[in-house]
């Protein structure tokens, strides 16, 4: 099991592997990375969750690249009871998800960049750790498809622990004017 994990570990941070693999391989991937996933509320960043502890009871939540639904899971622990939208590439990991049996969530399987433009509007939008499977060239893009997505004052927010493995992505964010307390970045809709 040692070696599986150094392989993986090995093969997702060489040749830029998160932002630049087919959706088809990450998902192959990611199954297998999420076979024994569970849900674990508690393995949420805290400083993630301190940024979204004023969420409204009936604002929205998409979390981009959400895993078995951490966020939701934390989230609710903390007596948040909106609607939230959760996006993963993994169907395996969607299914542990769903487990929850939550009324008040959708899941997605499907890679970030691919996840359509959402019909209603949302609160927060957030990339935990996620941004950077996204190729640098089309993180501007996707961006703005999420703020579009956004009530008036709403706010993408993005937590990217490495920052100097992912300069590039701290850059293009500070570019769009986020606000910055690493690792947390936020984007917000005037």
């Amino acid at each position: 099991m040692e070696l599986e994990r150094r392989l993986f570990r090995e093969v997702t941070l060489t040749f830029k592997f998160r932002s630049h693999a087919p959706g088809f391989v990450k998902r192959i991937v990611w199954d297998w990375k999420h076979r024994h996933t569970r849900v674990n509320p508690k393995g949420f960043p805290h400083e993630l969750l301190e940024c979204l502890g004023s969420l409204d009871s009936d604002s929205g939540v998409v979390d981009l690249g959400c895993g078995p639904g951490n966020l939701r899971a934390a989230l609710r622990s903390r007596g948040w009871n909106g609607h939230y939208v959760g996006v993963d590439v993994s169907q395996e990991v969607i299914e542990v998800a769903k487990k929850s049996k939550d009324t008040n969530a959708e899941w997605h399987v499907s890679t970030i960049e691919e996840f359509p433009i959402l019909s209603h509007k949302v609160s927060t939008i957030c990339f935990c750790e996620t941004i950077y499977y996204v190729k640098p060239e089309f993180v501007l893009r996707l961006l703005e498809q999420c703020r579009q997505s956004l009530v008036c004052g709403g706010r993408i927010v993005i937590r990217i622990w490495d920052t100097k493995q992912h300069r590039d992505y701290v850059a293009i964010v500070a570019g769009l004017g986020a606000q910055s307390d690493p690792p947390i970045y936020i984007l917000s809709k005037e």
